[in-house]
């Protein structure tokens, strides 16, 4: 069983409870011992913000080969300047690959789902709108301890179409998404390590006036815990962007770098963090400035409690807190256990 919960000024609590076999054999589902992988995950929102369901499958070594198939069912309903709610299925198969070295794995994706945009908020299309799409995610990973990372990197690319010229449906977009991880020793100490990461984000309208839900522009502000949201802390949730955040955009970046010191690793790792980053969100290229972001600075802990999880602390400090929201620059609590940035 897996659980998190997160914390904001402007949403509240919102979390996730999950039940995970990884044992399962679907040909003899009371019995177990077959290696596959059955997940169930409710994500919610306290105030009937958002609720999400999704049960998933996974055979990790399909034929007897290091290949992954699976496939997610998923419903999702939110309420926030809009409201939406999504139902789909998702086709998932991966692999490890050889070259250009063992570290690094490739995913693709097939997904059909049914977006009915309640209410669009004066920003969406309302209605009801068929949706298919084609994706592809490479990535690599090479980290020394996956709790408390002191060396390596993780990076991955992905890459989605949604109708355009090949595919059916009202929804017509190209979207990509970059992220990468570094991690290094100071010191040659695996209890002092320097962290940097960065995450950019691209959306394309492959035609006029098309159809594209609210879910897939980026969203940015908080710990992230949020659905859809790319964390910024020391603002509050998706307040950074167009309208105010309330509309999302075609165009996301951050940068955050971190300074981590731990207390302890073993048995129960606990380490202090300092932070800086900084992001936004933009309408479109034309009003793409990349110098143009969101400035905070902070403090944080982490402590990992078994069976619990990673419960998390952070105090941010965002700079820019007139040009989002028009208040005074000012602290903002962060809290969520169960997930690690």
């Amino acid at each position: 069983m897996n659980a998190s919960v997160g914390y904001s000024g402007s949403y509240g609590f919102s979390g996730s409870v999950g039940i995970t076999l990884t044992n399962f054999d679907i040909t003899h589902p009371f019995t177990m011992g077959g290696g596959q992988i059955l997940n169930f995950n409710w994500q919610f929102g306290v105030g009937n913000y958002y609720q999400t369901f999704n049960l998933g499958f996974t055979e990790p070594w399909f034929m007897d080969t290091p290949t992954m198939v699976g496939f997610d069912v998923f419903d999702t309903r939110q309420r926030y300047y809009y409201d939406l709610s999504q139902t789909g299925i998702t086709l998932r198969v991966g692999r490890r690959l050889r070259w250009p070295d063992k570290y690094f794995y490739i995913q693709g994706m097939l997904k059909y789902q049914y977006n009915n945009i309640i209410s669009g908020g004066s920003y969406y299309d309302e209605g009801t709108y068929n949706q298919y799409t084609i994706g592809g995610t490479l990535s690599r990973t090479d980290i020394d301890n996956p709790i408390f990372p002191s060396r390596g990197s993780k990076l991955s690319l992905n890459a989605e179409l949604s109708g355009g010229p090949f595919l059916p449906g009202e929804v017509d977009y190209f979207k990509m998404q970059f992220k990468t991880d570094f991690y290094r020793r100071l010191f040659n100490s695996n209890r002092l390590v320097f962290y940097a990461g960065i995450d950019i984000g691209y959306l394309a309208e492959l035609q006029q006036d098309t159809h594209i839900n609210p879910l897939e522009y980026f969203f940015m502000g908080g710990n992230g815990l949020t659905v859809a949201t790319t964390p910024l802390r020391g603002y509050d949730d998706r307040t950074i962007g167009p309208n105010l955040g309330r509309s999302g955009g075609s165009i996301m970046t951050r940068y955050v770098t971190e300074l981590r010191v731990a207390l302890t690793l073993d048995p129960m790792p606990i380490y202090f963090i300092a932070f800086a980053e900084a992001g936004n969100v933009y309408k479109d290229l034309k009003s793409t400035d990349f110098y143009d972001l969101r400035k905070s600075v902070g403090i944080g802990a982490r402590i990992l409690i078994n069976p619990i999880g990673l419960i998390g602390f952070d105090y941010g400090y965002g700079f820019d807190r007139k040009l989002v929201d028009g208040l005074d620059p000012q602290w903002v609590f962060h809290f969520q256990f169960g997930q690690g940035f």
